[in-house]
């Protein structure tokens, strides 16, 4: 039963997360305020920081941040998962409203069990999968550089970058939809 619910969840999820970032962006109700970007990335990040590693493991030196300190930052992302699920999953779900309400809702009522790692699994293989190898020595520094502000901040930081840099082309849509606040 837990395989099938996690299948349903998979299939779904890949379904609704594939267009729903552009799409979601042409309908204002579906916008995702600043504190809800910020739960995304916050329960995003463990995955992303795994993808990355996994990635980047064969072309870093043995003795580099993430060989000797990546487990640890990893561990200090992912004890914040819990807390940011709450939001996430309702910014992911607002994400996916614009496309088929029955499947968000059939996501919805999910256990959050089923729901988690699959989530966790297309985060991780949606970053692993377009990092090239000339990035990592890169990404490694950055995170290095990172390492020291606690996870919340991070998770904040990417959120600030993220709207400052939603700055679409006339005529054209953002393709992660964050509400405007006023000034």
């Amino acid at each position: 039963m837990t395989i099938s619910r996690f299948a349903l969840a998979a299939s779904a999820g890949l379904t609704l997360f594939q267009s729903q970032l552009a799409q979601a962006a042409t309908t204002p109700a579906s916008c995702l305020s600043e504190a809800e970007v910020t739960a995304l990335v916050g329960y995003a990040l463990p995955a992303v920081i795994g993808g990355t590693m996994k990635s980047c493991k064969p072309h870093l030196a043995t003795n580099g941040y993430f060989a000797t300190r990546g487990t640890e930052f990893l561990g200090r992302y992912a004890a914040r998962k819990e807390a940011n699920w709450p939001m996430a999953k309702a910014a992911f779900l607002k994400l996916g409203s614009t496309k088929d309400s029955k499947m968000v809702d059939t996501i919805a009522n999910m256990p959050d069990e089923a729901v988690q790692p699959f989530v966790e699994g297309i985060v991780s293989e949606m970053v692993g999968s377009e990092i090239k190898p000339t990035q990592c020595t890169a990404i490694e520094r950055g995170v290095r550089l990172l390492s020291p502000l606690p996870p919340e901040n991070t998770a904040e930081l990417v959120t600030f970058v993220l709207v400052l840099s939603d700055k679409p082309k006339p005529g054209k849509t953002s393709s992660f939809p964050i509400c405007k606040t006023a000034a």
